[in-house]
């Protein structure tokens, strides 16, 4: 039944099996059975997944075509979409379409274009988006703040004026733990960028009076930073592996800080009387070069975009795949003959409005 295959696919699309998700897809439509707005959600999601971008337009196009109306739900999985494959320049233009088509954005909505502009290095276009979200009335929450800061961490003053913002809002509270014996910066739920901002606030605002009293630095025994690593840090694959902890590290190395190699991954132990003596050398403080940073960040390959991922269009009437002779194609296992593939390469990259490249939507 169509719900059967609705259910399936969803399983299937939130185990990363995104191509099998589409197939069923393909499969649905090939039989005539009455796909949903459901349907579409879920084959969107899986375009997400495989930073098919190009089929994510073909399927609002289908939409569109097929008179199904398009949900808050249908374009903020585009908008994922969109935000996954670095295309926020077409995210810009599904926000106006949703006005045109009467519906109206989410939080979801405006987290996905923020994150976009944050992926394709836009953060003037970043912040503007989060301070519409108050014209607009749309409530920010936690993943609002990671996005901004995702996107202006490079913008030193305005991206500790957000997350100092986002403190004051119970965002990020029990980031910084500071006692006695002990001190303690927690980067579980923050973003990359939030986590550098939040690192070198640490180092310059809330440490100042251990780093400018050696007594005082002398008796704290533990001085560590918490990444979160495995199940507690979930992310989406980044390019050269990037992550908390591999941005964290080199932070510190740019910063002229040592850890102590200890097992625990999702920690960093710093080095304290190293630190001691930078302090020391630098009048009781750590220096930071914001400018310095940057560029450091781009010779170590830190922050770079993803690479393009091929895109196949789908047949619009549907198709039955053969996925075990997919299979065996991927390991490279011979099967018992060529079959027809399931999709056609995209011919162009689409770099443009709509109306280019002969590319004409009607959505």
């Amino acid at each position: 039944s169509v719900v059967t295959y609705n259910a399936t696919m969803t399983a299937l699309e939130k185990g990363l099996q995104w191509e099998r998700a589409l197939d069923l897809f393909d499969e649905m439509k090939y039989k005539n059975m009455p796909v949903t707005v459901v349907s579409y959600g879920s084959a969107i999601s899986a375009c997400e997944k495989g930073y098919q971008w190009r089929q994510c337009l073909e399927y609002l196009d289908e939409m569109t075509e097929r008179k199904i109306a398009k949900n808050v739900i249908i374009f903020g999985a585009a908008m994922s979409c969109m935000e996954k494959a670095c295309r926020a320049d077409i995210a810009f233009q599904l926000m106006e379409r949703m006005n045109l088509e009467g519906v109206r954005p989410n939080v979801h909505i405006f987290n996905s274009a923020i994150s976009a502009c944050a992926r394709c290095k836009l953060w003037r276009k970043g912040f503007e988006l989060f301070k519409e979200m108050d014209k607009v009335g749309v409530k920010r929450d936690v993943v609002t703040y990671n996005a901004v800061l995702d996107a202006v961490c490079s913008q030193v003053d305005l991206a500790e004026q957000i997350f100092r913002e986002g403190v004051g809002r119970g965002f990020y509270a029990k980031v910084s733990r500071l006692g006695t014996q002990w001190l303690e910066l927690d980067l579980h739920f923050l973003s990359l960028g939030g986590g550098e901002t939040a690192l070198r606030w640490w180092f310059e605002k809330c440490l100042v009076p251990y780093l400018g009293d050696s007594k005082e630095l002398a008796s704290v025994k533990s001085i560590d930073i918490v990444t979160g690593y495995g199940k507690t840090r979930a992310r989406g694959a980044r390019k050269g592996d990037d992550s908390m902890r591999k941005r964290v590290r080199a932070m510190l190395s740019f910063m002229n800080i040592c850890e102590v190699v200890q097992p625990n991954l999702g920690r960093i132990h710093i080095d304290k009387p190293a630190l001691m003596k930078e302090v020391e050398r630098n009048c009781g403080r750590i220096i930071f070069d914001a400018h310095g940073y940057e560029q450091f960040k781009s010779q170590e390959g830190l922050d770079e975009p993803h690479s393009d991922a091929p895109q196949f269009v789908r047949p619009r009437g549907g198709a039955l795949h053969d996925r075990a002779e997919r299979d065996r194609q991927k390991i490279n296992v011979p099967g018992p003959g060529p079959g027809p593939g399931p999709s056609r390469p995209s011919q162009d990259r689409f770099d443009g409005p709509y109306q280019q490249h002969g590319d004409s939507r009607r959505y």
